[in-house]
């Protein structure tokens, strides 16, 4: 079964605009930054104009994170993402996206135990309402780590966001290397999401893939993956998005093999 391919918000919070785009280019869904600013019944008022869409949902919230150190903190970001999950599942939802290290936050602020437990709260209160509450790699802390990464989805029971372009900007400076693969194979059967674009540069943020060589590889390993369904192509350009669909179109429909593999 071929992955659906989403887009993000990529007009801030205009719906319409956005539910045009989806129309007008033939995209599956929409996988939505949550304002964590926003009132809860404008939030509603908003998913009720993208009632025909599919929409997941990813929770990169500032100054909250499950795996702060200092209890209250915790406790309090904890408060925020089930508030979140509660929005979620009263849209008629069900999938978010949650983090820890996000912001760069400083390595002392945070503690790997808390973070486990805090995310394993966030998973069962998700489940007792519906929702499925995955983890995202990030480029920086302990989720830039594979092995790290494992145990936290390990241990917690949360599902996986595959993001292809943060596991890209880690492999630059992984002495080990195959940092994809060490995502991708020990967490196979969790990966429910991914994000697709080439890389993160600091100061550039998400690049596009020039071209099919940029995320071929990639992309090879991802369509084997039969529970990753959900392809989000993390970019906020219009014409990026469009090119990185087209090289997507060209991986799922095109026999991968004829293809060069560059090594």
């Amino acid at each position: 079964m071929k992955p659906r391919i989403a887009i993000v918000n990529l007009f801030d919070q205009d719906a319409g605009r956005l539910l045009d785009f989806a129309a007008t280019h033939g995209f599956e869904g929409i996988d939505w930054t949550i304002d964590q600013h926003q009132s809860r019944q404008d939030f509603l008022s908003t998913m009720e104009r993208l009632e025909d869409l599919e929409v997941r949902f990813h929770c990169p919230f500032h100054g909250v994170d499950v795996g702060y150190a200092d209890a209250q903190r915790a406790a309090d970001s904890l408060a925020v993402l089930t508030e979140t999950m509660e929005r979620i599942a009263l849209a008629g939802r069900n999938h978010m996206t949650v983090h820890t290290g996000f912001g760069r936050v400083a390595e002392e602020e945070l503690d790997f135990k808390q973070a486990v437990q805090n995310l394993a709260t966030l998973v069962r209160r998700g489940a007792d309402r519906g929702v499925t509450v995955c983890l995202e790699n990030l480029a920086s802390q302990w989720t830039s780590l594979p092995e790290l990464f494992y145990e936290l989805v390990q241990q917690s029971g949360a599902g996986v966001t595959l993001d292809i372009g943060h596991a890209q900007a880690c492999a630059a400076r992984d002495a080990q290397g195959r940092v994809f693969e060490r995502y991708l194979l020990p967490n196979r059967q969790r990966i429910i999401n991914a994000h697709i674009y080439h890389t993160e540069v600091k100061g550039e943020g998400h690049v596009t893939p020039v071209g099919i060589e940029d995320i071929y590889e990639r992309i090879t390993l991802l369509k084997d993956v039969s529970s990753c369904d959900w392809w989000i192509i993390e970019l906020k350009k219009a014409d990026d998005i469009l090119h990185t669909r087209e090289l997507l179109h060209r991986c799922l429909e095109g026999p991968l093999q004829q293809m060069p593999l560059l090594l």
